[in-house]
């Protein structure tokens, strides 16, 4: 399994941090792959405008600021066909996506909602999702990537919202988990792939009290133990 430096916290645990699963069940610690979303600061809403009045077929497309406080240009009345107006909704918003992995959070074991309660509803208002926050690899790619002191403040539990790890099957590289970024994947066997591993119980432990922290900002005992050991350890 992978081998862990002594200043990150899966070094604390007393079992291996990933652990084989070769069911791949769907359950919280569980490695998975999907499409994540990149989200900006401000949403950037898509807006279509008809190249020609009398042609729906071609458009042209720009993405927009869009503002919480109104401040937004009315929308052409004329339809796009590739950009219908949906019903109960405002806007398309628009960000990038990528495949990524994916820690499994939670919202697995769900209750099943009887048809009878959801007749007659769009299926978008009663559809199940489970929640994921992505992994991004800290290498350097040209200018993009994590700068290495940033790192190597994520690694010594400065940063909440940030956790550092190694994939398995990832080669030894490290990832920084984005927990700030929880996202809602659909139950569908299409929508996401099993990487075959999940969290053992230790390290699903040491994640329930980051996660403890970034929510409620009370950092637990594990996270503080942590930290006494990186003040032992640096000269």
């Amino acid at each position: 399994m992978t081998e862990y430096p002594q200043n990150c916290i899966q070094y604390m645990a007393p079992e291996d941090w990933w652990q084989e699963d070769s069911g791949k069940t769907l359950c919280r610690g569980a490695l998975v792959e999907t499409y994540v979303q990149f989200y900006s600061s401000i949403p950037l809403e898509l807006v279509s405008e008809r190249s020609e009045a009398t042609q729906h077929n071609r458009a042209e497309v720009i993405a927009r600021p869009l503002h919480a406080d109104g401040r937004r240009s009315v929308a052409s009345a004329v339809p796009v066909a590739g950009l219908p107006n949906l019903a109960g909704a405002h806007c398309y918003i628009v960000n990038r996506a990528k495949k990524r992995p994916c820690l499994v959070l939670g919202a697995i074991e769900q209750e099943e909602i009887h048809p009878r309660l959801t007749r007659g509803m769009s299926k978008w208002k009663s559809h199940l999702f489970f929640l994921v926050a992505p992994f991004f690899g800290v290498e350097q790619v040209a200018r993009d990537g994590y700068n290495p002191e940033f790192v190597d403040r994520i690694m010594q539990a400065d940063y909440r919202a940030f956790f550092w790890d190694q994939l398995p099957k990832a080669g030894g590289l490290g990832s920084i988990l984005r927990l700030d970024q929880i996202q809602p994947v659909g139950f569908e066997y299409q929508a996401y792939k099993h990487w075959g591993y999940k969290l053992s119980p230790s390290a699903q432990c040491i994640m329930d009290e980051w996660l403890d922290w970034l929510i409620y900002n009370h950092d637990g005992k594990q996270i503080a133990e942590y930290r006494d050991f990186i003040k032992s350890i640096q000269p």
